[in-house]
């Protein structure tokens, strides 16, 4: 029973069956039904017993509410008609506010009526004002003051034009006047309709401004052009340069002609042709231009072709490319003649942008001169052309044409305030023109092509061919190996001559694949190393390592790839690789220059396990060396045995052979001009530690042997054998054998300050240690 929660059944919401449903999952149904009867009677047990406590109670309370309700009778009665009475009374306000709110309504739609109409005979007297005023002349046109003040009346003319659009635009179509009287029976009239009533003389008066607007706008743009074209004209009449100057002096137009300028630009703007104010400064200041560019251009390709025909009919190499146009003479043509310092296309743009001492009177902020006058017509007139630019049959001009293209618009861009230049940014002609370049088949093939030469490079280094072998200059650095400046060469011709500012990500991904393709290729180098190369001859008068032997060539393999990272892992301002990746950033800072660092860092440490590979593989060529060269330690006991030697005082002879190629090796390193002195000391410290490790065995070898024949001829001497001599063979034999470490370990600790730290060297000398003689005290 202790298992049911009985507060349960105080729950407002109780249900009898989900609690036997809940219950019967853990207590039997006869205990839970037992349990349930059990609480049943016990609760029935406690209210019986409460009602015989306070049985006196409840009859008293019984008692005392029938005399409430004996006293409430009467009051059933007044109660009940003052309810009807309110009921009704509340009814008949709820019509007569309805009537009102529907009175209110018909109101609200006759006020509005009313201001629609008078909204509409204002602006019908406001239109019929404008044509006055822009047929009416006023003053001398020669008088400047008179000459402005008819410009200004355009202005105002324009503003006024917009308003009446504005008002028309809103109240063409008017309420709808208010309905009739519902009909007998309560049944409202349904002839009348609910929507807008049409308002025909609003649509004939905005169609009668719409008309007016497109020829007054037309005017308009015939006085800008006129006055534009004066502008010009009166800039190119400069006169000539003065003796010893050099230099013409533009001739600014009137003051007065400015004025006129911008009110009539400001006009235009105001009524909704910005575009055509634009318009007409190409016609006037770009047109012309444009078409001398072209030619120039055409003519420069003419001449490109024909010096290619020329060189190529005497003998020299076909130049891949030869005649196709180069857009370098258009752009530079352009922007010289357009938007540079001392033009009068800029001269004037900077005037009505207000840039002038008093420029508040010529500014015009909705005109973008710069991109929509000058850069957008350029390009169209690219695309017009030109065409085939946009394909990258040749990348070499592809790249060249867009790199043009991409300096006419940072020039064009820093003559532009920061909202034309984001104006500019989206303008459907600039991204029209960016789409057309073929930027993904361009990406293609220079991926192709840097991959092809890399393959050929690695193909000569694998054949062994000397040319691979020479010393290459590329980036600042000499390298051993072809393959290594040709990878940095190519890196740096993806960044510079192949760079297109579009395609970061990808050139990107192209340098890192390079990378790791030149990573590969050092790495098969060292795999395919046998375990003992050709190289090394012992018996020659001076043994070196020849030119063409595995360790050199390893050597300089790693020589270059160490040079490769110093130059990936240093920072752009110190690190060639690292500059030309992180110059290009298109942002300096934040995540894609983290993202960027970090791609960096990545491929550095994929090429550290090659650096690794090539280290293990030219010091197994070393070891393999110099190991047979510790074989004559064998003989030494018997040089010593029975033949009353003296005792000895210098090492022996496969000491300095063993010594040899470790030395040879030192002077390798040298001359591949390895520049981390650690990386040095390492190699040569792991170096001696195989080699020690060798002459550890056999050392050790050659002390059991001796310790055994010796046991053997002690029991010889024991029976009749002479006394011993004060140096016995076996202690000229162990002597010997310490000459040899200690000279071994001497010679390969003047290889390098940290060199003789080598565990092996330490190995050595604790196996001789238990046979290295006392000092003597004579």
């Amino acid at each position: 029973m202790d298992e049911i929660h009985y507060a349960e059944f105080e729950n407002p919401n109780f249900d009898a069956k989900k609690l036997v449903q809940k219950y019967r999952l853990t207590i039997p149904l006869p205990q839970l039904q037992k349990s349930l009867h059990a609480h049943h009677a016990t609760t029935r047990q406690e209210l019986v017993e409460l009602i015989n406590e306070k049985y006196a109670d409840f009859v008293s309370l019984s008692s005392r509410m029938q005399g409430v309700e004996r006293a409430l009778k009467p009051l059933r009665a007044p109660l009940e008609e003052s309810y009807e009475l309110t009921q009704g009374l509340h009814n008949k306000l709820g019509a007569l506010l309805s009537q009102a709110e529907e009175a209110h309504a018909g109101l609200g739609r006759i006020r509005a009526r009313k201001e629609a109409l008078k909204t509409y005979l204002e602006t019908a007297k406001l239109l019929e004002k404008v044509k006055k005023t822009s047929v009416q002349r006023r003053g001398n046109p020669q008088e400047p003051e008179d000459f402005s003040r008819e410009y200004i009346v355009h202005e105002n003319v324009a503003r006024d034009l917009r308003r009446i659009k504005l008002n028309l635009g809103g109240s063409v179509c008017l309420p709808p006047p208010p309905p009739p009287p519902p009909a007998e029976g309560g049944k409202a009239d349904s002839s009348g309709g609910d929507q807008g009533e049409a308002f025909p003389e609003g649509q004939a008066l905005l169609a009668e401004a719409e008309s007016f607007q497109q020829t007054f706008a037309a005017r308009l743009q015939e006085r800008l052009r006129a006055l534009v074209t004066a502008a010009q004209r009166c800039w190119e009449e400069a006169p000539p340069p003065s003796a010893g100057s050099g230099t013409t002096a533009p001739a600014l137009p009137p003051r007065s002609e400015m004025l006129a300028i911008a009110h009539t630009c400001r006009a235009l703007c105001i009524i909704g042709q910005s575009a055509s104010v634009e318009t007409i400064f190409t016609a006037v200041f770009v047109k012309n231009v444009l078409q001398k560019a072209t030619v120039a251009c055409n003519n420069a390709a003419e001449e490109a072709k024909k010096k290619a025909m020329s060189e190529t009919t005497q003998g020299g190499a076909r130049v891949v490319g030869a005649g196709a146009v180069d857009l370098g003479v258009f752009f530079e043509t352009s922007r010289e003649a357009l938007i540079s310092e001392g033009t009068a296309m800029l001269w004037l743009t900077r005037q009505l942008r207000g840039e002038a001492d008093d420029g508040a009177l010529l500014a015009v902020p909705s005109l973008f001169l710069v991109s929509n006058a000058v850069v957008l017509p350029v390009l169209q007139h690219v695309q017009e052309v030109w065409p085939n630019v946009f394909m990258p049959a040749f990348p070499d001009t592809f790249a060249a044409n867009f790199g043009h293209f991409t300096e006419f618009l940072k020039a064009a861009e820093a003559f532009m305030p920061e909202n034309e230049q984001q104006a500019l940014a989206r303008a459907q002609g600039l991204a029209d023109f960016q789409r057309r370049w073929k930027t993904q088949v361009y990406c293609s093939l220079r991926a192709k092509e840097a991959s092809q030469k890399l393959e050929a490079a690695a193909k000569r280094l694998q054949s062994g061919s000397v040319e691979s072998l020479k010393r290459h200059e590329a980036g600042g650095h000499g390298y051993r190996l072809e393959v290594s400046a040709e990878v940095v060469k190519l890196l740096e011709t993806v960044w510079s001559r192949w760079y297109l500012s579009s395609l970061y990500p990808k050139m990107v991904r192209l340098c890192l694949e390079l990378l790791a393709r030149y990573g590969k290729c050092i790495k098969d180098l060292a795999e395919e190393a046998p375990a003992s190369g050709p190289g090394w001859d012992s018996s020659a008068a001076s043994p070196t390592w020849a030119a063409s032997s595995l360790p050199v060539r390893l050597c300089q393999a790693a020589s270059d790839l160490l040079q490769v990272l110093s130059e990936l892992e240093a920072s752009e301002r110190t690190g060639h690789l690292a500059g030309v990746f992180l110059e290009r950033l298109p942002v300096k800072d934040g995540k894609p220059a983290e993202l960027a660092r970090a791609l960096l860092k990545e491929a550095s440490e994929g090429l550290r396990p090659t650096v690794q590979a090539l280290k293990d593989s030219m010091l197994k060529q070393v070891v393999a060396v110099m190991a047979p060269q510790f074989a004559p330690i064998r003989n030494i006991p018997a040089f010593y045995r029975m033949l009353n030697k003296p005792v000895p005082t210098k090492a022996s002879t496969y000491v300095e052979a063993a010594l040899r190629p470790l030395q040879a090796f030192r002077e390798v390193i040298a001359e591949a001009a390895i520049q981390s002195p650690k990386v040095v000391e390492e190699w040569l410290r792991e170096a001696v530690d195989g080699a020690a490790s060798e002459f550890t065995v056999q050392a050790t070898q050659l002390l059991e042997s001796t310790a055994q024949q010796e046991a053997s001829l002690r029991r010889l001497a024991g029976r009749g054998a002479g006394g011993e001599a004060q140096v016995s063979d076996l202690d000229k034999i162990h002597m010997q054998l310490c000459l040899d470490v200690d000279t071994f370990s001497a010679a390969a600790s003047a290889l390098g300050p940290d060199v003789g730290s080598a565990p092996g060297l330490a190995k050595l000398a604790q196996a001789v240690a238990a046979v290295r003689p006392a000092p003597s005290s004579q």
